[in-house]
């Protein structure tokens, strides 16, 4: 589990922006990290929303790999925490 102010470290303020509404409509949020040490993004963070239909993710438990989302092949990126308001 990450807290609110972990996930603002690791995405920025204005990524948090847009995080913050996922958490008003009760989602949590799934921070993923590109752990291929071959890539030259190697380190970069994603993260997604994750609870509700609205979600990115329609689960209550993210998966460890990052799924494929919009024509993004995400097969580097690893979960690294989760942060859900209340947990």
């Amino acid at each position: 589990m990450l807290t609110r102010n972990e996930v603002a470290d690791l995405v920025g303020p204005f990524n948090m922006e847009l995080i913050e509404k996922w958490l008003e409509r009760g989602d949590g949020v799934a921070v993923y990290r590109n752990m291929d040490l071959g890539h030259p993004e190697v380190g970069r963070v994603q993260a997604v929303s994750f609870g509700s239909p609205a979600a990115q993710l329609e689960t209550n438990d993210p998966p460890e790999t990052m799924p494929d989302i919009g024509g993004a092949i995400n097969w580097r990126y690893q979960l690294i925490g989760i942060y859900r308001e209340g947990d």
